[in-house]
């Protein structure tokens, strides 16, 4: 934990200062908003932060326990952006028999044991006086995410992508709306090309996070964890986690980055970063034709085992069925109330994808190479030796 503080200080500390250097102010001029962000919302957040430090060293003190929590085949729920990651996620998410998994208020608000008991004696509250602090809590996040809601549903309960825990250790891929110039994290995005000790160290700080969620919510269920931002960690967490297994979504590259382009742009506007645009899509498209690359190397090393593949097109139209056989070929017993769940998913699948939003079509620089095409192709292929 202190090697991840320490990364953590100076990380903060460079983004802040490049920033207000030459790249940072041509990515992001410093306008009224972007000052307000960098001045006001900027030392909110590293307040925050603080806080979740002081509840990891109160869980030295008093919660020692989580170290010795095992973690036992964890599903990963991973793959490109836009593939369907959250509709899958929050599908199993509804088992909650079998799986735990974090919420959006376990992973923003409270990743510490400490700050998970402190925040349970307060919902207990909460609920007796008829749960207002919940209704400000999603009030709040609702106004905070503003056009975000419509593209990934927002809310303090729902089930939500645990990448938000290595915030504190910055190490979370969000940021890059927030810091465009910031080369350390781009690089979230290519993990192997960060530097050997941030990347130890981030997967080090990831596992204890697991651990403690499984200390307060184990109860010998699964680990369930969605992310599509760590398409490119997929080498590392699988020799990690050596019984891990990847459930890994997929989806045509040219709307995968389509749609990934379209999501981020209410982002950049909340951070003033508007002016790193094209900055932020060629970065996107580096990202995201390393994550294809990533996926079809694991694809060939891992056993059907331990890696299977849906895509984005099954996941609308054969709900059920396709679910249903990736579970089964990774191993992950399908209970009564799974397959209600997955029934259920089924019978909404035609609302999935049908938010409205409008995708703007890609620049003839933006439309993914046909080599990206063919790996897209070659990862949907069925392993060696399955019927």
């Amino acid at each position: 934990m202190r090697d991840a503080f320490l990364l953590s200080v100076r990380l903060h500390t460079r983004w802040f200062i490049e920033a207000f250097g030459t790249e940072g102010r041509r990515a992001a001029p410093l306008g009224p908003r972007r000052l307000a962000v960098l001045l006001i919302l900027f030392p909110l957040f590293l307040l925050l932060q603080a806080i979740h430090w002081l509840g990891f060293l109160l869980d030295e003190l008093f919660f020692s326990g989580w170290r010795r929590v095992e973690i036992r085949q964890p599903l990963f729920i991973s793959g490109v952006p836009r593939s369907g990651t959250t509709f899958l996620h929050r599908t199993l998410a509804r088992d909650t028999a079998s799986f735990t998994t974090f919420h959006t208020w376990e992973a923003l608000l409270a990743p510490s044991v400490s700050e998970r008991k402190l925040f349970g004696l307060f919902a207990a509250l909460d609920r007796l006086l008829g749960r207002p602090l919940q209704r400000l809590g999603d009030t709040i996040t609702r106004r905070v995410t503003g056009g975000f809601a419509h593209i990934h549903e927002v809310g303090l309960q729902a089930a939500e992508e645990d990448y938000l825990t290595l915030l504190p250790a910055g190490g979370c891929f969000i940021l890059v709306l927030a810091f465009p110039a910031s080369k350390s994290l781009w690089l979230l995005g290519r993990l192997r090309e960060l530097p050997d000790y941030e990347r130890t160290v981030l997967l080090n700080f990831y596992r204890s996070c697991l651990q403690k969620h499984l200390y307060v919510n184990g109860s010998g269920r699964r680990l369930l964890s969605k992310n599509a931002a760590f398409g490119s960690w997929l080498p590392e967490l699988a020799e990690s986690f050596d019984d891990s297994r990847f459930l890994v979504c997929l989806r045509e590259p040219g709307g995968a980055l389509r749609s990934q382009l379209s999501s981020i742009r209410n982002g950049l506007v909340f951070f003033g970063t508007t002016a790193a645009s094209d900055h932020v899509t060629h970065e996107f498209q580096v990202s995201l034709e390393h994550v294809y690359q990533q996926l079809r190397e694991q694809r060939r090393c891992l056993p059907a085992s331990r890696f299977a593949v849906v895509d984005h097109s099954q996941l609308q139209n054969e709900t059920q069925t396709a679910i249903t056989a990736t579970l089964r070929q990774l191993g992950i017993p399908l209970t009564d109330a799974l397959q209600r769940v997955l029934e259920d998913a089924a019978r909404e699948a035609r609302d999935y994808g049908g938010s409205g939003h409008v995708h703007s079509p890609l620049s003839e620089a933006e439309v993914p190479q046909p080599d990206l095409v063919s790996i897209y192709r070659e990862i949907l292929e069925p392993p060696a030796g399955s019927s």
